[in-house]
């Protein structure tokens, strides 16, 4: 037997705190990348062997990745907590077993995180930094979809998600599932440019420039594909959010978050030396992407499932 269990007050408060720290821990690490201050410290978990590391109250480098690594610490805590609360309070097998997939990426997030700093070039030597690049990225790249799913996790415990209709028709589920593939495929050349600190090399006119970059090379290509496959992604995220029997609210969000994205965007290519556009052009851009998520989701929803005791 089917039936629709009532929202969980004490698990969605949970998720929702576990999310806004989610939030603060993606700023702390963007910021940390906008600065360059990945290796502040040359080892991993501690730094400088210690919690407590001494200049890193009144150096802004070793402020940036030391209180990263600390909320990253606590957001691991939050996630635990979630875990067991969903093993004990939640019915919904698959909410549960979101939980703990919740879990894994964020034990994974870490040991990504380990692994840039102890591959670092500056810890094993050599001239090229291939290998903390790509747990460089990939640390990037896991931290999004950490964000999203626990968006996810956090409206199957909203009345939003409980008064939803059953799944809506394929076309639209179909765009939908476009539009997050192509977003995804954005945010994967975004930590491409960003670790290999290619978001520096930008056009400074804002002509024909803001568009076509200059140079050549891999970051001009980078560059390109980032730009241009932001217009198409845009396309397909207005093309899914007003379609549907009720678009108004999902069409005005995504909207929202689309239009501050771009102007994010441009101001990054206007002031490529200024951290802060960059690292909230990286928080908004997290924000779209969930937000697309958990839409989408609502679009798949299937009451059966979802909400099977």
């Amino acid at each position: 037997m089917h039936t629709l269990t009532q929202p969980n007050p004490r698990l969605r408060w949970l998720c929702f705190a576990a999310l806004a720290w989610a939030v603060l821990v993606l700023q702390a690490g963007g910021f940390t990348t906008s600065i360059r201050a990945g290796m502040a410290f040359l080892d991993w978990p501690l730094s400088n062997g210690s919690i407590n590391p001494p200049g890193w109250l009144t150096e802004n480098d070793k402020f940036a990745e030391h209180s990263h690594r600390l909320a990253a610490i606590g957001l691991g805590l939050l996630t635990i907590a979630i875990a067991i609360a969903h093993r004990l309070r939640e019915s919904r097998p698959l909410i549960r077993l979101g939980s703990y997939l919740l879990f894994g990426l964020v034990l994974l997030q870490g040991a990504l995180g380990g692994l840039r700093v102890l591959l670092d070039k500056l810890n094993i030597g050599g001239d090229g930094n291939l290998k903390a690049v790509g747990f460089a990225v990939a640390h990037a790249v896991n931290a999004q979809l950490t964000i999203a799913l626990l968006a996810i996790i956090t409206l199957a415990h909203t009345r939003t998600w409980q008064a939803s209709p059953a799944s809506a028709p394929l076309i639209e589920r179909r765009r939908g599932l476009i539009a997050v593939v192509l977003v995804f495929s954005i945010i994967l050349i975004g930590a491409i440019m960003r670790q290999n600190h290619w978001t520096t090399w930008v056009s400074s006119g804002f002509s024909e420039k803001i568009f076509l970059p200059e140079g050549d090379g891999a970051a001009w290509l980078v560059n390109l594909l980032h730009r241009s496959g932001a217009l198409l992604a845009g396309f397909f995220i207005l093309f899914f959010a007003w379609s549907g029997e009720r678009p108004l609210r999902r069409g005005a969000t995504l909207s929202a978050l689309l239009i501050a994205q771009i102007s994010l965007g441009i101001l990054s290519i206007q002031l490529p030396l200024n951290p802060h556009v960059r690292t909230v052009h990286l928080v908004v851009g997290a924000a779209l992407f969930s937000t697309l998520c958990i839409h989408v989701a609502l679009a798949h929803r299937q009451v059966g499932r979802l909400s099977e005791t």
